[in-house]
């Protein structure tokens, strides 16, 4: 019954731990708004002008959920994680209707 019960217990604290490490990114997810300056599909990356007046680079992956046909010039709002060597990885990228 013991042995049982420390089965149990141990599962369900490797599961919490498990959706807390999926959770993680998220919290640290930041939003970036602008405006396409390029597209390099072949590279999988945006760079887009921001309000303040910087540009900015986002690389897209499969797991990019992508609203919208990405084109110079579209304005976009962009939810990402700051990744390592500057590279901002895009969790989602919409591009606002005209």
């Amino acid at each position: 019954m013991r042995k049982s019960l420390a089965i149990l217990i141990f599962s369900l604290l490797g599961a919490a731990a498990a959706v807390l490490a999926l959770e993680a990114p998220a919290d640290k997810a930041e939003t970036a708004s602008g405006t396409v300056v390029t597209v390099q599909a072949s590279q999988r990356t945006v760079s887009v002008a921001l309000a303040d007046g910087t540009e900015a680079r986002f690389a897209w992956n499969a797991e990019t959920k992508i609203n919208g046909v990405l084109a110079p010039g579209a304005k976009v709002t962009i939810r990402y994680t700051p990744g390592a060597n500057g590279k901002n990885v895009a969790l989602q990228i919409t591009v606002a209707r005209s």
